[in-house]
């Protein structure tokens, strides 16, 4: 059986930690290649089909890979990194237009031509390599301009609870992503607003709204809860265990008060997703700060913002912590930590397994 081609190794070990399909789809969304913003209307196109047939026509995709793109695009532009194309020329067309079903029949028609070029090839790349054929999704037939879908696909294609965690966190990442090249990749802030739970970023004098908090960290945790290792969601009652809540590492209150000279804890660099026990429950971990274990993990978690992504996740790790390389982040991470490290450590009582 093939193994993965992927070298860079945080992104073997993030999809080996985790051997589901979901955990597949998460990898391609978080860490795949992003030239344009079709492998979010890829991923949105699949979702929508069914497991009846073993393969798909290109053409059977096409609507909702166009209508979900479209819907996208008129939001914001800024689908594609290298800026205008004939697609997008064409959708700015139909735009313009009356927006009849005659117009989307004509973009329809002239996006047949070139909007699957690469795609389907491309998808399963990642890491600067290949998933295994173990973790494959489909097999790509560019001749006959259809996949076959895997046994991976169709399992997700049957499971309506796996389906809406795929599509919420590929949703937040595709408004990332086209965030990042709206605000052309510049130095823009992305905090945490407690109020509403979404994360802003500030460009120029204007404070645009992203996809919240939960949505945007969740998959980098495997949907789990960052300290016991727990399954948690956003779609349970708030009172529950495995409900989803939005942690400051480094306590907020305890930040506040130590000066000016320390990055905003609002920052991503700070927060993490954790279970509602975790974070507020019977002998959570309300403002103490965690022990030394997961300080290195959170520590890991922003090199590899740092390392393997050009957005507004990186942005914000790079201006919050005053950061322009892997030992300056480090740097910076280990002076906060020193504040804390005489503190009595946190850490819950039980640690979930993987299969739990």
């Amino acid at each position: 059986m093939t193994a993965h081609t992927i070298k860079k190794q945080e992104i073997r070990s993030f999809i080996d930690k985790d051997n589901t399909t979901v955990n597949t789809f998460r990898t391609l969304t978080l860490f795949g290649k992003n030239t344009a913003t079709y492998k979010f209307a890829l991923c949105h196109a699949l979702l929508k089909q069914t497991s009846s047939s073993t393969e798909i026509r290109y053409e059977d995709l096409q609507e909702d890979f166009l209508r979900e793109l479209v819907r996208h695009y008129t939001d914001n532009p800024h689908q594609f990194q290298g800026g205008q194309n004939k697609l997008t020329l064409k959708i700015d067309e139909y735009l313009a237009s009356d927006q009849s079903e005659l117009e989307w029949a004509k973009l329809n028609q002239n996006a047949r031509k070139t909007i699957f070029n690469h795609v389907f090839g491309a998808y399963q790349n990642v890491g600067s390599g290949t998933l295994a054929h173990s973790h494959r999704l489909f097999e790509d037939q560019a001749k006959y301009k259809k996949i076959t879908i895997t046994d991976k696909l169709a399992e997700i294609l049957e499971d309506d609870i796996a389906k809406n965690i795929i599509r919420t966190e590929n949703q937040a990442r595709w408004s990332v992503v086209e965030e990042a090249w709206r605000a052309g990749i510049a130095p823009n802030m992305l905090t945490f607003n407690k109020e509403d739970g979404l994360f802003y970023s500030e460009f120029g004098n204007k404070r645009i709204g992203l996809r919240s908090a939960v949505d945007t960290l969740l998959p980098y945790q495997n949907g789990r809860c960052f300290y016991c290792n727990r399954k948690i969601s956003k779609f349970v009652l708030n009172h529950s265990d495995d409900f989803a809540d939005v942690d400051h590492f480094f306590p907020f209150s305890i930040m506040n008060k130590i000066g000016q000279n320390h990055p905003n804890p609002n920052g991503v660099w700070n927060l993490v997703i954790s279970c509602k026990k975790c974070n507020r429950g019977e002998n959570g971990k309300f403002d103490a700060p965690p022990t030394y274990e997961y300080y290195h993990k959170l520590l890991c978690r922003n090199v590899l913002f740092f390392e393997e992504h050009k957005h507004s996740l990186k942005n914000a790790i790079q201006l919050s912590l005053n950061a322009n390389s892997k030992e300056a982040i480090i740097g910076q991470m280990k002076k906060i930590y020193s504040i804390f490290e005489p503190l009595a450590g946190w850490k819950p009582a039980y640690i979930y397994r993987t299969e739990e």
